[in-house]
């Protein structure tokens, strides 16, 4: 480790340099000009390099003590930012957040500058899941599951209900634009959620479909494969309607069917009942609240 002389001494230093006098470091140090020339005096006897040349009663820096107030004057501003950003961070409050990877892609994330302006005090961490949130398991404070909202010990805030319905790409658009619609599902392949097997049955029920058998189907455990592979032609998903806003409206998704597939099931942000009680949980529920049907 490099010798350093007495932190005390190069700050006053470093003011004289930048104020130009004795008396005006003095006053920003808050302390006597006495003590500003003793710390100079000290540092150069430390250092063994004259810093000021001293004629009438001035203190003109040296070639040596240009360069070393230079130095150290970036040297105190890396300080004072690294201050300001340990601060800034002490004073925000962490939490976490575990959910389903299309959710917080398709959904949570495009909403979240939001929150992130109304709430500068908290630090939202995002880690993503395949399946649902169990927090004797996973280390966070909130998670996502779907289901009716009731389970023992956690408090649950709805953020949506299902809306399911049936999109493909324009090329699959103009596929069934071009026969009837039990026609065009028969033959299609319908893109299925291995862990929502009863999503394309009750949506042919609400369709009034009920006889309709696709050739084929192709399985996934994720639905932002779902996603992709519907934009890419490869079969017909079965989505949530609040995860398509954008790609309908700028037509890179399209509904196949005008039926929708609503039901008391969907998702919910959810903690435990102690972590609720949490300010910085408070607020994500409590903006959650506001902004969950925008």
């Amino acid at each position: 480790m490099h010798r350093l002389p007495p932190l005390n001494a190069l700050r006053a230093f470093e003011a004289v340099a930048r104020q130009g006098t004795l008396t005006r470091a003095a006053e920003e140090l808050h302390v006597t000009p006495t003590a500003v020339s003793r710390h100079i005096r000290n540092l150069e006897e430390s250092l063994n390099v004259r810093l000021f040349d001293r004629e009438g009663g001035q203190l003109l820096l040296t070639s040596h003590g240009k360069t070393y107030a230079r130095t150290l004057a970036r040297a105190f501003e890396m300080m004072g930012e690294a201050t300001d950003l340990l601060s800034q961070a002490s004073a925000r409050t962490q939490i976490t957040l575990r959910a389903f990877t299309t959710l917080l892609v398709r959904w949570m994330i495009p909403r979240l500058p939001d929150f992130q302006l109304k709430h500068p005090e908290v630090d939202l961490r995002l880690t993503t899941a395949f399946d649902a949130v169990d927090f004797e398991r996973d280390k966070v404070d909130l998670g996502v599951r779907y289901g009716q909202g009731q389970w023992p010990g956690l408090h649950a805030t709805r953020l949506f209900s299902d809306e399911l319905v049936a999109v493909g790409n324009t090329a699959m658009r103009d596929r069934f634009a071009d026969r009837p619609l039990a026609e065009a599902l028969e033959a299609s392949t319908l893109l299925v959620h291995t862990l929502h097997l009863d999503d394309w049955p009750d949506w042919f029920e609400a369709a009034g479909l009920e006889e309709v058998v696709a050739q084929n189907r192709q399985p996934f455990d994720d639905m932002s494969l779902i996603y992709q592979s519907a934009l890419d032609g490869i079969g017909v998903g079965m989505m949530q309607r609040r995860y398509l806003t954008r790609d309908l409206a700028e037509g890179r998704l399209h509904l196949l069917a005008p039926a929708v597939l609503r039901r008391e099931r969907g998702f919910y942000l959810v903690c435990r009942r102690e972590t609720a009680s949490n300010p910085a949980v408070q607020s994500f529920i409590k903006w959650i609240e506001d902004r969950r049907d925008d």
